[in-house]
């Protein structure tokens, strides 16, 4: 038997996959060449900058800085993610655009602190990373700034290890590398590993609308707004070589994220930078003259970062980020499968329930008697206020937390209540019950709410507009059966 090979997280890094982007929507219609993304976002901390933090790592060692220093860590948020992967202590300078998500990852890896910087900030100026960390760093012995833009850390090596995987991936037949531009490091190491093997290869430097790396402009910083990450700066970084990049593509957020969006149904998780950069290797390949070329596209980020705004429907559609044709599919999901219809039209069945003072027993048999999942349970007045399911209760008496003979009130999920003192507590004896958060659902509630509640809930229990009476229980099967009947059913 083969034994297998415990790896530290560092020996994890690299090697990442390739592969054909041919299956994503849209991407390849009249085009005459091959588009290949490179999957960075499949590094351990799912981007392209574990390369640079274990190089940044390696170097902290070889300099005799101690583990627990603190370092002061200037970006988007995914060269500190990577960092914390090696368990050093942190404290974060990222932007006011850096997603909430990224934001719960930090906190979540230990880090000591965050602190968001002003979007448009120039070097130089008081409210630029830079200073806000040699200001940090001034008030904190020991402490070591860290800004893959300034050149105080060698990151030719991380850098040459992937021009060797594009080159080795594509058996050294590349026509062009497309890749967002931040901090200008990549686009340079890549630029020079590259074309000493590949003289004629072309770098195409991807950022976004308002952007000025490319353009080198001396707009106002704070009239350039963008919402897409990792990519993208109000001036031309330091660290950017002249020359490394041989034309310039600038995609705006809509195109960016919606190009994300097909890169997902294509089985493809990256995020918005990555989107950006093959909107850009489409045009780049449309305006060619050449044919047959053959593309690589930097992947470097992950839409898991992106809970709340790229994998939002709702956020997408408030922010204007969907081209037309996802637009007219997310409304027809939303609203036009339903026609308008409510929950009245689902024929629903009229609800069975038990009291709060029922004992479980009696909800089990009833629910088995009537092949019920779950039951509505009842207070006062016959309002409800909770309910409880057939395995939950299976399950409680199984393991000897409840018994028969006890209320059911003890154990349902509560509709709005805060919970009493040891309701948390699971040893016998104890109430167990969970409280739930109630939305209203009335007969009257259209089935595309009901659709959107489902989402995220199991059951919806449908009662009058003051909650008095339940009047049926609804599931996600009613609403499939209801949408094969009027045969219009698409998953």
């Amino acid at each position: 038997m083969t034994s297998l090979r415990i790896s530290t997280i560092a020996e994890t890094i690299g090697r990442t996959p390739m592969v054909s982007l041919a299956e994503v929507e849209g991407l390849n219609e009249r085009l005459s060449a091959d588009i290949f993304g490179k999957l960075e976002y499949m590094n351990p901390g799912a981007s392209i900058k574990d390369r640079v933090a274990k190089c940044i790592v390696q170097q902290l060692d070889a300099r005799g800085i101690d583990k627990d220093a603190l370092l002061v860590v200037s970006g988007a948020g995914n060269l500190a993610i990577s960092l914390a992967m090696f368990q050093r202590q942190l404290l974060c300078l990222i932007p006011e655009r850096t997603s909430a998500d990224r934001v719960r990852l930090l906190k979540a890896a230990g880090v000591v602190d965050i602190v968001r910087t002003l979007d448009g900030a120039l070097p130089g100026s008081p409210e630029h990373p830079a200073e806000i960390g040699k200001r940090i760093v001034a008030q904190r012995p020991g402490a070591v700034y860290v800004d893959e833009e300034l050149d105080d850390w060698d990151l030719t090596t991380c850098y040459e290890e992937l021009a060797a995987e594009l080159f080795e991936q594509t058996d050294g037949k590349l026509d062009a590398l497309v890749l967002g531009v931040d901090t200008g490091n990549a686009a340079t190491h890549l630029s020079r590993a590259l074309k000493k093997r590949l003289p004629k290869l072309q770098m195409i430097g991807v950022e976004p609308s308002n952007s000025a790396i490319g353009e080198r402009g001396d707009a106002n910083p704070l009239a350039r707004r963008w919402l897409c990450e990792d990519i993208g700066r109000p001036y031309a970084p330091r660290a950017l070589a002249l020359g490394s990049i041989d034309m310039w593509i600038q995609v705006s957020d809509r195109v960016a994220y919606s190009m994300a969006r097909r890169l997902i149904r294509g089985g493809v998780i990256s995020g918005p930078a990555a989107g950006a950069s093959v909107a850009a290797a489409r045009m780049y390949v449309m305006s060619a003259l050449q044919p047959s070329q053959r593309i690589a596209v930097i992947l470097g980020d992950t839409a898991r970062n992106y809970g709340e705004t790229l994998l939002s429907d709702d956020w997408m559609l408030s922010h204007d980020l969907l081209d037309a044709s996802m637009l007219d599919d997310i409304q027809r999901k939303r609203l036009g499968q339903f026609r308008g219809a409510s929950i009245e039209d689902l024929q629903l069945p009229a609800a069975l329930s038990v009291s709060a003072s029922d004992t479980i027993g009696t909800a089990i048999n009833l629910m088995a008697e009537h092949d019920f999942s779950q039951l509505p349970v009842t207070g006062a007045g016959r309002r409800l206020v909770g309910y409880l399911t057939l395995s939950a209760a299976q399950t409680l008496i199984e393991n000897c937390v409840a018994t028969p003979d006890q209320p059911v009130s003890k154990f349902m999920l509560r509709f709005d209540r805060r919970p009493n003192r040891g309701e948390t507590n699971n040893n016998a004896g104890r109430t167990t019950s969970v409280n739930k958060q109630y939305w209203l659902i009335t007969p009257e509630t259209p089935l595309s709410e009901l659709s959107r509640f489902f989402e995220t809930n199991s059951v919806a229990f449908v009662t009058d507009a003051s909650r008095k009476f339940c009047l049926g229980i609804a599931t996600k099967q009613d609403l499939l059966t209801f949408l094969a009947r009027r045969n219009c059913c698409r998953f």
